[in-house]
């Protein structure tokens, strides 16, 4: 998922606290993922949508960003109509559509499309650095935000090694078939990437060394949490909270 964002949609989600945006955030999304209402799911998805106008990211880059996990939710919205038994079914032929699996599909859909939304306005906030600091400064084991940094970082650069593989094949006059040969140019492309990662990781294991890494990240001055980060961090968790009673009195 590419959270970067164009640097002119400077928004109030941006200047917020990364600590408190996170941590209320997920509150939030928790609150959203466990309601068992078709009416509160509807309102979960306005309220995600209402944090992502705020936030300024620019729908064609949301609506991106969102392809694959729509991808797996939608199939919850046509199976679970025609797999989960009820009472109340509409019956067309020989085919059989139960409302409550409707409803529960429906529910799945809403709630997950929500969330995602929500984690885009969570972490798109910042960079993937300071979202990765934010959760080490919540608690989370130094260890665990190193393994999510360096991670983030050389899957991009596998990813521009591969492209130059190809490249490569191509300039030289490779084209993909179905065929044995295919697969056998495939074979000893990913096996050159293997080596190619290998050595990149032993040339910057030296250099982090050589620069003073001792398995630890360095520590970085923080600024302090203002008020207007604390109120806004408190808003949603009210809202989270509103949801759950308003749930309660369903």
């Amino acid at each position: 998922m590419n959270l970067k964002t164009p640097a002119d949609d400077f928004s109030i989600i941006h200047a917020w606290d990364p600590r408190a945006r996170i941590l209320s955030l997920m509150l939030l999304i928790a609150s959203i993922a466990t309601l068992q209402s078709i009416n509160l799911a509807i309102l979960g998805l306005v309220v995600s949508l209402g944090f992502l106008m705020v936030s300024r990211i620019p729908l064609q880059h949301a609506i991106g960003n969102m392809r694959w996990p729509v991808a797996f939710l939608l199939p919850f919205l046509f199976i679970l109509p025609f797999s989960v038994r009820s009472d109340a079914a509409l019956s067309i032929s020989f085919v059989t559509i139960s409302l409550r699996g409707t409803v529960l599909g429906a529910m799945i859909f809403l709630k997950g499309l929500a969330a995602v939304i929500l984690a885009q306005v969570m972490l798109g906030g910042s960079s993937f650095t300071t979202n990765a600091m934010a959760l080490k400064d919540l608690g989370m084991p130094d260890s665990l935000v190193q393994i999510f940094i360096f991670s983030y970082r050389y899957i991009d650069l596998l990813g521009q090694e591969l492209q130059s593989i190809f490249r490569s094949l191509s300039s030289r006059g490779f084209e993909r078939r179905s065929g044995r040969r295919t697969a056998i140019v495939y074979g000893n492309a990913f096996a050159a990437l293997l080596l190619r990662s290998h050595e990149r990781s032993e040339r910057m294991l030296q250099s982090m060394l050589s620069r003073g890494y001792s398995g630890h990240l360095p520590h970085q001055t923080t600024r302090s949490m203002e008020l207007k980060d604390a109120l806004l961090g408190l808003m949603v968790v009210l809202m989270a909270i509103s949801l759950k009673v308003m749930e309660a009195k369903v």
